[in-house]
């Protein structure tokens, strides 16, 4: 088995063209002459908003028979199947997570990745005896479709374009 799970398309467009339409908007706020506070946290919100873009393009969970690969922004990170000692299941209001906990670190897999239900069973499948545990069950029989980021961010989307409207085309 080797399969790769990436975020959802219907948020990824949404995300690239929010990041698209932004870019007048920032340069606006740059070129308008504010003070040099001003245009600090406006080059600090740009450079989050665009790190964030970038990583949830990037953003990759890799499951093969001997690793679990995470990839994004900060590179990929490998977790071997023999040095996963849980793999739980948590939600948060609408927010699920899968958890893979090491001896050193724990991972969190959200529910904004394609296919989510299949990453369950992909690591049901792949599991040391002993290392699932009662929350990933619950989860799978629970699974929660979020429809709140991706409205999110088509209204990012939308309140940037009415932005570009309403500076480059007044009345």
């Amino acid at each position: 088995m080797d399969t790769i799970y990436k975020i959802k398309k219907n948020l990824k467009i949404p995300m690239i063209l929010a990041t698209i339409i932004s870019i007048p908007v920032f340069v606006d706020v740059i070129m308008a002459g504010f003070e040099l506070s001003m245009l600090l946290m406006a080059l600090l919100l740009m450079s989050l908003f665009y790190l964030l873009t970038i990583n949830n393009i990037l953003r990759r969970v890799r499951i093969t028979e001997s690793a679990i690969t995470i990839r994004g922004i900060l590179g990929s990170k490998k977790i071997p199947i023999e040095e996963i000692s849980r793999i739980e299941g948590i939600t948060m209001g609408s927010r699920q997570f899968i958890t893979l906990s090491t001896k050193k670190r724990n991972f969190l897999i959200p529910n904004s990745f394609a296919h989510f239900p299949e990453i369950i069973t992909d690591l049901e499948r792949v599991a040391k005896e002993g290392t699932i545990g009662a929350g990933l069950a619950s989860l799978k029989e629970n699974i929660i479709v979020r429809k709140s980021d991706i409205t999110g961010a088509w209204i990012t989307v939308i309140l940037l374009f009415i932005i570009i409207i309403i500076r480059f085309f007044p009345r």
